[in-house]
């Protein structure tokens, strides 16, 4: 069992975690998992495709990238593998990836079940590109069941920039902010607005951001250990390179209670 990633410093909690559940997953199992880096300074894809063969190596886990990639160079007629999320652009995998769009509806429910109106989706554009989207699609079709006077249209921006951030929450005020960067509660701050008494702070993902906060678990640990499943269950049918008709599987994340949210209010009993 083999796991081939690019390290990404930004993510490198979220890709930890995954790895080690992973590994876990792959001795309970009976095989091993060794992490190779491939890209500029690593190896090559013609190195990587000679490391895999003279280690008789059969199944490759391709973990996530902040760009989209192609590794069509990668001799993948002998290996059983999966991508770990759509940032693979070529060839198409098998993917085992969080249910973005889901775990983010029903959490944007929750908010709204705890008393918050108007919630604002807040990332830079990559990311949610990296997803095909499915952060941003997620409040569109949120927004299709609330009243309009309560849409707050999202913030995508290439880089995060504080003034473009407060020319959005000055014309907008939404009441709760989704995104993946907790420094908005420090620039907040800067314009005395507390969090979570005036406004409420929802981490897309808690497991990449160490700032405590309430968010979404996307449970990395179980993720890396449903790829390897999903490769050992190939090597075992002998289901060798690109598939004709790939299949996705995905996970909700689940939902974490933090201090950048109001307390729910308990229901008053009779």
């Amino acid at each position: 069992m083999n796991s081939v990633e690019k390290e990404n410093p930004l993510r490198a909690r979220f890709h930890e975690v995954l790895l080690a559940g992973a590994s876990e997953r792959a001795e309970e199992l009976g095989f091993r998992l060794d992490p190779f880096h491939v890209g500029e300074g690593e190896l090559s894809f013609r190195r990587l495709n000679t490391v895999l063969l003279t280690r008789g190596i059969q199944g490759v886990i391709v973990m996530p990238f902040e760009e989209a990639q192609d590794w069509g160079d990668v001799d993948w007629s002998r290996l059983s593998a999966v991508r770990m999320d759509y940032s693979l652009r070529h060839p198409v995998l098998h993917t085992i990836s969080p249910d973005h769009h889901t775990a983010l509806v029903h959490a944007l429910e929750r908010l709204r079940a705890r008393g918050y109106q108007r919630m604002g989706l807040f990332i830079r554009r990559a990311a949610d590109r990296r997803i095909l989207y499915r952060w941003s699609g997620a409040f569109a079709s949120f927004h299709q069941a609330i009243d309009v006077a309560n849409h707050v249209p999202p913030l995508l921006v290439e880089r995060m920039d504080p003034a473009l951030f407060f020319r959005w929450w000055e014309q907008y005020r939404p009441d709760a902010i989704v995104g993946h960067h907790p420094v908005v509660i420090e620039w907040l701050a800067q314009r005395g607005a507390r969090v979570p008494s005036d406004v409420g702070f929802f981490n897309l993902n808690t497991t990449q951001e160490p700032h405590p906060s309430a968010g979404l678990d996307l449970l990395p640990r179980q993720l890396g250990a449903a790829a390897v499943e999903s490769v050992i269950a190939q090597i075992h049918r002998n289901e060798r390179g690109v598939p004709a008709y790939p299949k996705t599987i995905t996970i909700e994340g689940a939902w974490v209670d933090g201090p950048t949210l109001r307390p729910q209010l308990e229901m008053a009993q009779a």
